[in-house]
């Protein structure tokens, strides 16, 4: 899309096409209220799973390197409804078991999707599968247009919701930038947002003086569907499945480490490295035969003090970037983007209007309760299971041994790892 098709005004636009905003943006053509309205999204990348350069199609098969996505059982059901689910079955590796353990001693917790009644405990996605998928179904949508890459470098509120300005080299906006209004302005261009430091939206940060290295792990056996969470020394270290390339076991590593660790481990050779993983996580999977490509990057917990102003809302890690222990992040911002449908839906129908304060103050304390819990639980793991206190080392062992031999307990801990409470 290009400077010339651009219309002057959309009902909503939409700042980041990535796995949430585009996920926004088809979950709106579900909704029977919704079908009409007009989007846009602004994009500061080329659309997932196209060349930068030529804008054709770029392979969307599993590499080993493949990064994937953790996904509840509850995130199923909501992407089931956006008509979303059934073109990722390429790329999804079920969890049916899920192994919580604390290294060096002695206690675990044990969920089995038998003995909960479910399919799968949750599910692992290859990023590029759902890129694809994404992409498949924007283009069957006659309401939503791509503009990418192209940044908004301002906004600021109307009389009918939200004046943008817009600017991109590739799209003919680089000369003259252009100005297009927004009943509705969705924000959800990642945990670092230039607009919102425009706009003087303030986040707090917590630091946890941790790095995350992320990684897929090369296994000897296979791994029969089970996701590991064991908590060690330095944090939470989780070994994820993913489906087998050609022929060959893998495993999705984040590792926690401290940040003065980080550096060190990042610099260690792979023999070395997986060496000294193996003697973390131990031989639950075998030998660990090889690791891929490895990211690092540090962990806060970032919650943004403002998640709705008229004519905006904040959606992602821009309005809360948590911890990755529990895999949490991307479950809560489909919970969100259903709640933010349904209040759009509500609207459209003749309840309010889009922007106005009383229709995203619904979907705003419809969603702070699971919010705050979320929130308020993963920073609790991270801060309990990343400590050698005594007193949290018997209260993490008590924990885990009365999950596991405690049948309410364990349904009231599945229930909440599948997304359902």
């Amino acid at each position: 899309m290009r400077r010339e098709d651009l219309k002057q005004e959309y009902d909503i636009v939409i700042v980041g096409g990535g796995m949430v905003g585009a996920t926004l943006a088809c979950a709106l053509a579900t909704r029977a209220g919704t079908k009409t309205l007009s989007v846009l999204i602004v994009d500061s990348q080329p659309p997932s799973g196209q060349s930068a350069k030529t804008g054709e199609a770029a392979p969307t098969h599993a590499s080993f390197d493949s990064r994937s996505t953790a996904l509840s059982a509850s995130s199923r059901l909501i992407l089931q409804r956006f008509g979303l689910w059934s073109q990722l079955d390429a790329g999804v590796c079920p969890i049916n078991k899920i192994h919580v353990s604390d290294q060096g001693r002695f206690g675990a917790t044990k969920l089995d999707s038998a003995g909960l009644g479910v399919p799968a405990l949750g599910y692992v996605v290859e990023n590029a599968v759902f890129g694809a998928a994404l992409n498949a179904a924007l283009e069957q949508q006659t309401h939503c247009a791509v503009l990418a890459p192209a940044r908004v470098t301002s906004a600021s509120p109307s009389a009918n919701g939200m004046t943008i300005e817009l600017t991109g080299d590739e799209v003919g906006l680089s000369s003259q930038p252009c100005r297009v209004a927004a009943k509705l302005l969705v924000v959800a261009e990642g945990g670092r947002s230039p607009l919102c430091e425009q706009l003087g939206i303030v986040r707090s940060n917590q630091d946890y003086g941790q790095h995350a290295l992320i990684a897929n792990v090369g296994l000897s056996q296979p791994h029969e569907g089970v996701a590991f969470e064991r908590f060690t020394t330095t944090g939470p270290l989780a070994m994820l499945p993913l489906l087998p390339v050609a022929g060959e076991q893998r495993a999705s590593l984040v590792w926690t480490l401290g940040a003065d660790e980080s550096e060190q481990i990042a610099a260690l050779d792979d023999a070395t490295l997986l060496a000294r993983l193996q003697a973390k996580f131990g031989g639950r999977l075998g030998r660990l035969q090889r690791i891929g490509a490895r990211a690092i990057y540090p962990l806060s917990l970032r919650v943004a003090q403002e998640q709705i102003r008229p004519g905006l809302v904040l959606l992602g890690n821009v309005a809360h970037t948590l911890h990755p222990v529990a895999g949490q992040g991307m479950n809560l911002s489909l919970r969100d983007i259903d709640a933010l449908v349904e209040a759009l839906d509500d609207a459209s129908n003749g309840d309010g209007a889009l922007g106005s304060m009383a229709t995203l103050g619904r979907y705003l304390a419809a969603r702070e309760a699971d919010q705050s819990l979320t929130i308020s639980v993963t920073d609790g793991l991270t801060k309990l299971f990343s400590s050698d206190a005594q007193a949290k080392v018997w209260l993490r062992k008590a924990g885990l041994l009365s999950i596991d031999l405690i049948p309410a307990l364990k349904r009231t801990f599945g229930a909440r790892a599948m997304g359902f409470e």
